[in-house]
């Protein structure tokens, strides 16, 4: 009795090829034309780790279109709104000193030096606070209100001196 092979001869096992990984999974080329607002987008979505397709469903602004920024097309100030809200950032205009009257410009920079923070980041900050400032207030104007709601009825039920219909309990 010969011993048959476990495999036919025809069979063959090819070898799998793994893929190469490269060193920096995230090559973006930009030319220097492009403003300093799109390097941030797409060093911000380095950064985190997003893909074009993230950031098309998170901010409704097409995957070519945000592609296209860094060769053909500028972006609108709607889509690079959606596009930084979407990274965790904002667009906000920013006055220059010059801009401002001087009282307001001398306070300004004084309260910079002090937070070791330049114009803009400055202005950030105290957008925020009024901003917190704002949604904390009205917070506590419904709270308020909750509990006014709270006391008229809680009012309306201790005083009430109708009889009310009580049914015997069943034994």
């Amino acid at each position: 009795m010969s011993a048959t092979p476990l495999y036919p001869d025809t069979f063959s096992v090819r070898p799998i090829k793994l893929a190469r990984r490269r060193k920096n999974q995230r090559t973006v080329t930009m030319p220097s034309s492009v403003s300093p607002h799109v390097r941030l987008v797409f060093a911000e979505m380095a950064r985190l780790h997003f893909t074009y397709d993230e950031v098309e469903e998170r901010s409704g602004v097409r995957r070519a279109s945000v592609k296209a920024w860094r060769r053909k097309n500028r972006p609108s100030l709607e889509s690079m709104e959606a596009v930084l809200a979407t990274l965790g950032f904002g667009f906000i205009p920013v006055a220059t000193l010059e801009a401002l009257p001087p009282e307001l410009a001398g306070e300004l920079t004084a309260l910079a030096l002090k937070l070791r923070m330049n114009i803009p980041q400055t202005w950030t900050a105290l957008i925020d606070i009024g901003v917190e400032q704002k949604l904390l207030r009205m917070r506590a104007d419904e709270r308020a209100a909750v509990v006014a709601e709270h006391d008229a009825r809680r009012l309306r039920h201790v005083n009430d001196n109708t009889p009310r219909n009580r049914t015997a309990p069943t034994v």
